[in-house]
């Protein structure tokens, strides 16, 4: 039996994704919709502004238990300041739930 319209869009519903990240532990993640991203994409226009691309996608999905957002533009300048070892393996899990790879982006930029 084929999936009813109230159904399929309960599929594509964001959803916040208890994940296990690489050298920092369980992190919840926020699937962001796809103007959620679009916004992200428009802001990352410049060299300088594609270099924040996976730190805006980190600042916007990554929440606390209440799934309230973990980050704010202002933490911006500690996130490029991070450990790139383990910022990097954030970043890449707030690619992968949002439904794109390191790899595929860098082609994209």
């Amino acid at each position: 039996m084929a999936l009813d319209k109230s159904a399929l869009l309960a599929l594509f519903a964001p959803k916040i994704i208890d994940q296990d990240v690489p050298g920092i532990g369980a992190v919840r993640l926020r699937e962001l919709s796809a103007p959620e991203v679009s916004d992200i994409r428009e802001t990352c226009k410049t060299e300088s502004q594609k270099a924040d691309f996976g730190f805006l996608l980190v600042v916007a999905s990554v929440v606390d238990d209440q799934g309230e957002p973990a980050f704010t533009a202002e933490d911006l300048p500690a996130l490029r300041a991070s450990a790139q070892s383990r910022i990097g393996e954030l970043v890449t899990a707030v690619m992968a739930v949002n439904g794109f790879t390191v790899k595929e982006d860098a082609a994209k930029n």
